[in-house]
């Protein structure tokens, strides 16, 4: 029986493909940023957060589009980049490209695993969110959120397992209708559906300025922050690697985690993104 995995080994991992990530966008003149958890850790720790075991990054709208159009190619071996789109005509799991390291399984080879294009994203990963453009109008930007919600709902009658139990109230009512009707509209349509959605405020953010992830997880997407703030890069350091960040981290950092130079509880420190038995590493 093999041992498991350490959250060392783990963080080794996240730093190849943060290598590798710095060098294809570097070689074709695209921004990137680390960001969220990651971004801490450079700026808290100086390296990865001790308890997490994901790895994230950013890019603006249009940076993005310039990547995904050259990185299928440019990837070294044994490195893979996942769409949400590539997960299979019946199969939503969320809107969050990543880049995979390919000799590594993140959890156990199940029905479930394979149902997500047969386990195509079942590595340890590097998770690419999309800064998008807020519309100044506060209508169309309500509009945009409520239309986001509603695709986000529909697409979870794609998932493998939908589990009820999670949700109570009106909130499990809005999940069981909106995931029954999401099962009868194709995968892939919700998918272009949703990423045209974020793209709704596209150059019309010019007198307020600001900007979200309409990629991330379902309960940040309202979070707002200023473009400005992404509008500089510096560069960070994480075990002596050094990657891109935004020049005005502290803001940007300040409106995730507020106080984020002071660690959380003991008893909170804690990764929620895979399983150590469970990974492993060739």
């Amino acid at each position: 029986m093999k041992e498991s995995v350490t959250l060392e080994q783990i963080h080794a991992v996240h730093l190849e493909l943060l290598d590798e990530l710095d060098r294809v966008c570097k070689k074709h003149h695209i921004r990137y940023f680390i960001d969220s958890g990651t971004l801490l850790g450079a700026v808290r720790h100086k390296a990865a957060i001790p308890w997490d075991d994901d790895a994230d990054t950013s890019m603006l709208r249009s940076e993005y589009e310039k990547f995904r159009k050259i990185v299928r190619e440019e990837l070294g071996e044994g490195f893979g980049f996942v769409e949400p789109s590539d997960l299979g005509e019946q199969a939503v799991w969320d809107f969050v490209p990543c880049i995979t390291k390919l000799n590594t399984r993140l959890f156990d080879e199940t029905e479930e695993q394979d149902y997500y294009g047969h386990g195509i994203n079942n590595h340890i990963n590097l998770d690419i969110f999309i800064l998008d453009d807020v519309p100044d109008s506060r209508l169309r930007y309500y509009g945009q959120y409520a239309m986001m919600i509603v695709i986000y709902g529909l697409s979870m009658g794609h998932r493998y397992r939908l589990n009820m139990e999670d949700y109570t109230g009106f909130s499990k009512l809005i999940v069981n209708v909106l995931s029954g009707i999401g099962r009868h509209i194709p995968a892939q349509k919700l998918i272009g559906w949703y990423d045209r959605v974020c793209q709704w405020g596209t150059g019309k953010n010019k007198q307020k300025g600001q900007c979200f992830y309409g990629n991330n997880l379902f309960h940040l997407i309202n979070t707002m922050y200023q473009k400005e703030w992404f509008a500089k890069d510096t560069t960070l350091t994480m075990s002596g690697h050094a990657y891109q960040a935004p020049a005005d981290y502290d803001a940007i950092l300040t409106r995730m985690y507020g106080d984020y130079m002071t660690p959380p509880p003991v008893e909170a420190q804690m990764g929620d993104h895979c399983d150590l038995s469970q990974v492993r590493i060739w």
